[in-house]
């Protein structure tokens, strides 16, 4: 039984790992150019995209209702009329440039859009006793959601004989993504431990192009 256990096993490529998955983001213009403005790569495979360390295939959800007082005795029966998204997270190790964490804060302050007295699009810039008096007067102006939504695309793969996402059996594309939290990052003096940056993302819909990754 375990030889044979075994054997379809490697018909069918191995055992699926959790840690054989990659991510892609398709960012629109807009949040492109302001990313490049707070000094964020986007372009030449950015450390946000390469090295997020933990993600989540999305949950498919029904809503259902239910008929009662059917025929043939049957006292209610249950079915389903919706389609449900839940919120997906991703987390990062940050480097020293905390750039993952830049990258995901600076995409949850564009979608709100703060401007200055002047009608300036507001930058932080300096500390709080330098800009205390343009935090005063600035004004909040929502963008159109074409201007931050993004697609998201998770990719389950296996081992290759020329990499470690070679064999994609599934990729998860997630559409008009955008982040509504940004997880606090705790700081201590005590134990050094790596920082790791968690967002969470609300997206319209997503649906799952497959392959098939058998071998014989």
């Amino acid at each position: 039984m375990i030889s044979e256990y075994v054997s379809q096993m490697a018909k069918r490529g191995g055992m699926a790992k959790s840690t054989g998955y990659a991510i892609e983001f398709a960012l629109p213009d807009s949040l492109k150019g302001y990313l490049k403005t707070c000094g964020i790569e986007v372009d030449n495979k950015p450390l946000w995209q390469e090295f997020c360390d933990e993600a989540s295939l999305p949950a498919s959800n029904a809503a259902t209702g239910q008929v009662t007082g059917r025929y043939l005795g049957e006292g209610s029966v249950s079915y389903p009329h919706t389609k449900m998204y839940t919120d997906i997270s991703l987390s990062w190790m940050a480097d020293a440039n905390m750039e993952p964490y830049k990258f995901v804060q600076a995409w949850w302050q564009y979608i709100f859009g703060e401007f200055d007295q002047e009608g300036e699009l507001y930058d932080a810039g300096g500390y709080y006793s330098e800009t205390k008096d343009k935090l005063r007067n600035r004004s909040t102006r929502l963008r159109f959601p074409k201007e931050y939504n993004a697609g998201i695309v998770i990719v389950k793969a296996e081992r290759g004989v020329n990499s470690e996402i070679d064999r994609q059996s599934q990729a998860h594309v997630i559409q008009e993504a955008y982040p509504y939290s940004v997880d606090s990052v705790p700081l201590s003096f005590g134990m050094d431990s790596l920082v790791k940056v968690t967002a969470n993302f609300h997206y319209s819909k997503h649906f799952v192009k497959y392959t098939d990754q058998r071998t014989a």
